[in-house]
């Protein structure tokens, strides 16, 4: 949210906040989930042209879930498939942004399916949730798996985890031989805990605001941890990020590799958050780690 934004709503929510703050908690944790500023695609930029290009040819489905709909991007390599690999973008971001490691994947011999998440690019919805998440994806694999891997961004890395590790109540663990994190956080409730702060709530709109987290995934917001995810279900996992990441700090990558041995950290050095998406380099590592499996 823009700093003079928050300038002007700080006061009206801090006070909000302490005279009803389960309500305002509540609207904060809409809020939270309500992705704003979606990022622009440049069409100017060649690589965006040549992603368009490549969704030109993908085979598109329309996958319905139980509170709308998703669009997803299928891709088939040129011989048999060694297995299917889902492609999740990040907060704000849409599956044209992640077209730079279609290819490389294609190449390994497996099919991709790339996937808008609810309240972005073309799906259905206005807020995305973990639950909602992983619902949608859910819907859109159950005939691929075990998946040969997840390769996601950001928000979408937080995800894959806690699919990966059937993270929400009442849906099953997505398994997955291998996954692909790319500048992900290492956990959601630092990230809550900022929020609430910038806009102004008290500790008892806090508590509110994560109380509808236990409501609505059946789980404490504390318990959505990458690292927690990562010593449960151990599965080989690939963290790149750029020590330079201005929106996840790399510290964040540095704790879920600390979790062991079976979660590799490569740090990609001058990419930031959302340039490491367009690096060679970061699509390249991640379709060969995918093929180890």
């Amino acid at each position: 949210m823009p700093h003079a934004a928050l300038k002007v709503i700080r006061p009206v929510v801090k006070l909000s906040s302490a005279l009803s703050p389960r309500i305002t908690g509540r609207l904060a944790f809409r809020l939270f989930c309500t992705p704003v500023g979606h990022a622009r695609i440049n069409e100017k930029n060649p690589q965006i042209r040549a992603a368009q290009a490549l969704f030109a040819r993908a085979e598109r489905r329309t996958i319905t879930h139980g509170c709308g709909y998703v669009q997803t991007a299928w891709f088939e390599p040129a011989g048999a498939s060694r297995g299917t690999v889902l492609v999740l973008h990040g907060w704000t971001g849409q599956s044209l942004f992640m077209a730079g490691f279609i290819e490389p994947l294609l190449e390994k011999g497996y099919r991709v399916v790339a996937v808008d998440l609810p309240a972005h690019g073309a799906s259905s919805g206005k807020r995305l949730t973990f639950p909602l998440a992983i619902e949608a994806i859910s819907s859109v694999v159950r005939d691929e798996l075990p998946l040969a891997g997840i390769v996601a961004h950001s928000f979408g890395g937080a995800v894959a985890l806690a699919a990966v590790a059937g993270g929400v109540e009442h849906f099953a663990p997505i398994p997955a031989r291998r996954v692909v994190t790319v500048a992900a956080p290492k956990a959601m409730q630092g990230y809550g805990q900022q929020f609430t702060h910038a806009l102004g709530l008290t500790k008892r709109g806090h508590a509110a605001f994560e109380g509808e987290v236990l409501a609505i995934a059946g789980r404490p917001m504390e318990s959505f941890s990458g690292e927690d995810y990562l010593r449960r279900t151990q599965v080989p996992t690939l963290v790149m990020h750029a020590p330079d990441d201005k929106e996840i700090p790399f510290s964040d990558a540095e704790a879920l590799a600390a979790v062991g041995p079976h979660v590799e950290l490569r740090a990609m050095p001058g990419l930031g958050h959302r340039r490491i998406l367009m690096a060679n380099a970061v699509h390249q590592s991640a379709a060969e780690f995918i093929a180890r499996g």
